[in-house]
């Protein structure tokens, strides 16, 4: 929202406060977890959908002020860098190269693949239609990327990497994207704690229900597989796969009615590697993937953010996720925790319908910004959609992908100033070249936005020298 309202020209911090200071009192730290007594959750989440949609408004109201025609559909890229990927619109679009489908919850969505430079918006128009690349025999999927081979459940048995003829799960292991479903008891903190006796009640999810191909076009194949959990819960799980991308998605629609329970993705992939990277706020911590000692052995879950990743020096493999932070990894096998029904101090903490999108990502190459940070922040922040034709005026520019610009502000006491907070993502000191079109003086300062060193633009850029995860905060006025 106030990256708009910076680009717009519609800067209200009064009404940015007010909707922050909403969402800062509902993030206490037992809201969170769901940890509260029911009656805070009653009041709770209507509050966090008010704020969204008042935040939705708002940047909506700050997009109609940079529409140049009323024709068309435009997607905003709010990312430091280009977004290369599938976007998804609501409803039946008449645009270039989209393809239709309907997806787990019923709605009709068209997906397109696009470019869209780094905080900008492009049209996007037409109705250009293009073969399918996707070849499906039987239990075997050929996509650009992949060959594929599921089992009887619907989960991936076999996948190579065309790339580098690389076979990407483990010898032996159970199938990528495993569900794992079982009882989970903790010894005292209900629905603060998770106990390691987790995993040896853990069993895969094989009551398959029903299984189709929801879509196959130009831009993905789409397969949809229904499994029954237990008695009270299910699952609707879409895979999908894009023609121009080695991300590989999940969906997972999941109604869910469990005391006492966890479920798991599991994916034990072909890689040997003796740490495990999973991202923390402006960074990421290395943590081993062996239980050699007690210290080890603790950590049977620890927390990510967007995305845990695995890597040789030339190959390795990520998990990225939207909304889910708890992960273990023992030897090559990543698990992500997708849900846990407790029951103190909430007796129906979690039970309903929940979604949620997580992604298997085997990259060419070792860890990087570009294989694995970037692609993380693009399923994160998908592009915005807007009516009509948007034009964004160059904000800022870097030189660097390893610079992320994590937010963007209007300046809190210098009217038409704005503020960027830049960190280093892959823990290499790094000098970076920061363009900001007809900036008259830029400030470094502290979180507080008080004032640490003065730089001159030189033909609207400043030169920024970061030391591993730094995080750089810098005023600019125009």
């Amino acid at each position: 929202m106030e990256l708009l309202e910076v680009l717009s020209g519609s800067v209200d911090n009064d009404a940015r406060d007010e909707l922050y200071k909403e969402l800062l009192r509902n993030q206490f730290h037992d809201i969170l977890p769901g940890t509260c007594l029911p009656k805070v959750y009653e009041r709770t989440l209507p509050e966090f959908r008010e704020v969204i949609d008042k935040a939705n408004e708002r940047s909506a109201a700050c997009a109609k002020k940079l529409t140049k025609a009323a024709n068309g559909i435009s997607l905003f890229n709010p990312l430091s860098f280009d977004f290369n990927g599938v976007a998804v619109l609501d409803g039946n679009q008449p645009v270039a190269g989209g393809q239709t489908y309907v997806d787990n919850e019923g709605h009709e969505k068209t997906a397109v693949r696009v470019t869209i430079p780094a905080v900008s918006a492009v049209p996007v128009n037409g109705t250009e239609k293009k073969g399918s690349p996707f070849r499906a025999d039987g239990n075997t999927l050929e996509t650009p990327l992949y060959t594929v081979v599921f089992d009887e459940h619907g989960y991936i048995d076999s996948l190579v990497d065309k790339r580098v003829g690389r076979e990407v799960k483990r010898a032996g292991a159970a199938p990528l994207g495993t569900l794992w479903f079982g009882e989970h008891l903790p010894v005292i903190y209900d629905n603060w704690e998770l106990e390691d006796d987790m995993f040896r009640k853990l069993v895969p999810v094989t009551a398959v229900t029903s299984r189709e191909t929801v879509t196959d076009g130009a831009v993905e194949y789409r397969i949809r597989t229904a499994y029954t959990l237990s008695k009270h819960s299910t699952a609707v799980l879409d895979t999908v796969f894009y023609a121009d991308d080695p991300r590989i998605d999940y969906e997972l629609k999941l109604d869910w009615n469990e005391r006492h329970a966890l479920l798991k993705a599991g994916f034990d992939v072909n890689v040997h590697a003796a740490f495990v990277k999973n991202e923390i706020q402006f960074g990421h911590m290395d943590r081993p993937t062996t239980r050699n000692n007690s210290i080890e052995d603790a950590k049977f879950e620890v927390c990510n953010h967007k995305w845990s990743d695995i890597s040789e020096s030339r190959y390795g493999v990520a998990i990225l996720n939207d909304c889910k932070y708890g992960m273990s990894a023992k030897e090559s096998n990543l698990c992500l925790t997708l849900q846990k029904g407790c029951c103190r101090p909430d007796p129906v903490t979690d039970v309903g319908v929940h979604t949620m999108t997580y992604s298997l990502l085997p990259h060419v190459g070792a860890f990087s910004v570009e294989n694995v940070v970037r692609p993380a922040y693009m399923l994160n922040y998908k592009p915005m959609v807007f009516p009509g034709a948007v034009e964004v005026p160059a904000l800022f520019d870097m030189d660097c992908d390893n610079i992320i610009c994590e937010a963007v502000k209007a300046a809190e006491d210098v009217p038409g100033a704005f503020v960027l907070r830049l960190y280093e993502a892959e823990r290499n000191t790094t000098t970076c070249r920061v363009t900001l079109p007809g900036a008259k003086e830029v400030l470094i300062t502290n979180m507080l936005e008080e004032t640490i060193e003065t730089l001159s633009p030189e033909n609207d850029t400043v030169t920024l020298h970061f030391r591993p995860f730094e995080i750089k905060t810098i005023l600019v006025k125009k």
